[in-house]
């Protein structure tokens, strides 16, 4: 639903747990569809911005978006998280599910997130973490790179960043399940209709791979950060 590993309940207990207050500022960077900040928005009076650099899944949002409900001041713009995020005014909640990469990885997403947040503003990461070290296998099928940590380090690599880690929640197999089944079944069907057998040969070596190694390999976590000021005194301190 989230283009996440992500149930309903838990965007709903995520959302609640940001503690969003009235007028607050946030702004989803990577938004895809825009799904998640809508449903922060129908519960929540916010100021919020969605941006993506896919025109058609912002396209998508601003179109599902213009209803009655629309009067809640949010916003989707397509263009390149990064430049955008830094040009922008201050905000108290930045949203990263699955975006990380816009910004170059992981750590360069908390320097960013860092500069444009509000003092104590929240940061909310979802990113992939390792459960036990990638076999070399499993990094080729997904191009070669390692960009992710374990979830130790993940949680530590934002406390060393200037973060209070408020909270760190894990996908379960259900929504992992879903989320990979929704994924390789629109693979497949995309490789029917077009009769093309080198979509569906690579649909199957994703599917097989994750079945063989990521189940045990991969997992995603949701990460509810707050901001420290003092990022210098906060690392001494905890030296």
């Amino acid at each position: 639903m989230f283009n996440a590993p992500m149930s309903l309940q838990r965007a709903q207990y995520l959302i609640s747990a940001l503690n969003i207050s009235p007028n607050d500022r946030v702004l989803d960077i990577g938004c895809g569809d825009g799904l998640f900040l809508k449903h922060i928005a129908l519960s929540n009076q916010i100021i919020g911005i969605g941006v993506d650099n896919d025109e058609a899944l912002i396209d998508a949002a601003i179109t599902d978006w213009s209803q009655p409900e629309s009067a809640i001041t949010v916003g989707f713009v397509c263009e390149d998280a990064l430049s955008y995020s830094q040009k922008q005014k201050p905000v108290d909640i930045a949203i990263s599910i699955g975006s990380e990469f816009v910004f170059g990885g992981y750590r360069e997403l908390l320097q960013v997130a860092h500069k444009i947040l509000k003092p104590n503003g929240k940061l909310l990461v979802g990113t992939i973490y390792w459960k036990q070290t990638p076999p070399p296998d499993y990094l080729a099928l997904m191009n070669g790179e390692n960009a992710y940590f374990d979830l130790s380090t993940t949680v530590e690599l934002a406390h060393d960043a200037g973060f209070l880690p408020l909270e760190v929640h894990r996908s379960n197999d259900d929504e992992w399940d879903i989320f990979e089944s929704r994924h390789t079944r629109k693979r497949y069907m995309s490789a029917l209709e077009t009769e093309q057998s080198e979509l569906q040969d690579r649909a199957w070596s994703w599917q097989s791979g994750y079945l063989k190694w990521g189940m045990v390999t991969m997992g995603f976590c949701f990460l509810i950060l707050q901001k420290i000021d003092n990022v210098s005194s906060h690392n001494e301190d905890s030296a």
